[in-house]
C-alpha cells in the first residue's frame, strides 16, 4: 500500500461477483485512473461479505494487477450494512466513500462531492431522485415504483424529510463522521443506509444530497427478499431510536456495549 494515510478511500462491500467479473474488473480500473487523474491519494477496500462463487480468487487477482487495493476476507455472510460498517471503520481516508461494485454510479461523480466537503459537508449522498440527476438506464418499473413508496416510508418513519434518496448505493463522509456514527449502527443488512443517516442528522452533521449518473447494472442481487429485509430494518431502526439505542449523548468511547 502506497499510502498509509490515504486523501480517499473507497469501500466496496463485496457478495457474489463472479456473474460479472468483467465489469468488476473495469469498475476497479476505472476507479484508479479516476484517483490519478485528479492527483489525490487513495485506497480500495473490497470487503468480502462471504462468497460462495469465485470472487475471493478474482478479487486477489485484480489485487496484483492494479494499485492500492486491500481485501478484508471475510468468509461468513452477515449481510451488507455489517460490511459497510467494516469497511468503513478499517479505511484510513479523510474522506471514506462506499459503493456497489456494479458500478451503476461511476467514481467520476466524486467531482460534485469533492466542493460539497470543500464547504463543510460532513456526509455527501448521490440521489438518483433530484431533477438534475441523469438515470442512463432505469431499473425494472416495479423496483423504481417500491423504491418511490419506500422512500416515502423511511422519511415519515425516521423524520429523514426532505431526503429524496436514502438508499442510493454511493455515500461518503469524513473520517470524523465516520468514527462517530458508525460504530453506533446495529443495521447489518439493507437498512444500514437510513440508520447512518438518522443516527448523523441526530447528531447535528451536515448531510447534502447531491444528483448523480446511475445506469442499471440489469443484474441486480437484490430480490424481493431484500425489500422485506429493508423494511424490517426501518422499524428496528425506528425502535432503536426510541429506547435510545444509540446512545446519542455520549462519545463513542463512553458508550456501553
Amino acid at each position: 500500500m502506497e499510502n498509509l494515510m490515504p486523501e480517499v478511500s473507497v469501500i466496496i462491500p463485496t457478495y457474489n461477483e463472479e456473474i460479472r467479473k468483467d465489469k468488476m474488473q473495469e469498475h476497479l480500473k476505472s476507479i484508479g485512473e479516476y484517483f490519478e487523474k485528479i492527483g489525490k491519494s487513495y485506497e480500495i477496500i473490497i470487503a468480502l461479505d462471504g462468497p460462495t462463487d469465485k470472487t475471493p480468487e478474482l478479487v486477489k487477482k485484480y489485487q496484483q494487477e492494479l494499485k492500492n487495493i486491500r481485501i478484508l476476507n471475510r468468509e461468513e455472510n452477515k449481510g451488507k450494512g455489517y460490511t459497510v460498517r467494516e469497511g468503513l471503520l478499517e479505511a484510513k481516508g479523510k474522506i471514506r466513500l462506499f459503493t456497489d461494485m456494479d458500478g451503476a454510479t461511476p467514481i467520476r461523480m466524486l467531482d460534485r462531492f469533492f466542493p460539497e466537503f470543500e464547504k463543510g459537508a460532513d456526509i455527501v449522498i448521490g440521489s438518483r431522485d433530484l431533477e438534475e440527476t441523469n438515470i442512463k438506464k432505469h431499473q425494472p418499473k416495479w423496483k423504481e415504483l417500491l423504491g418511490d413508496f419506500g422512500n416515502i416510508l423511511i422519511q415519515a418513519t425516521l423524520g429523514l424529510w426532505g431526503m429524496k434518496d436514502t438508499q442510493c448505493g454511493f455515500k461518503a463522509f469524513t473520517a470524523k463522521a465516520v468514527e462517530d456514527i458508525i460504530p453506533r449502527t446495529t443495521v447489518d443488512r439493507w437498512g444500514i443506509d437510513f440508520e447512518i443517516l438518522i443516527i448523523g442528522r441526530k447528531l447535528d452533521y451536515k448531510i447534502v444530497e447531491v444528483p448523480v449518473e446511475w445506469n442499471d447494472s440489469g443484474d441486480s442481487l437484490v430480490g424481493i427478499g431484500g425489500y422485506i429485509s429493508t423494511l424490517k430494518d426501518l422499524f428496528s431502526a425506528r425502535w432503536n431510536m426510541t429506547i435510545g439505542k444509540y446512545q446519542l449523548s455520549k462519545k463513542v468511547s463512553e458508550m456501553k456495549k
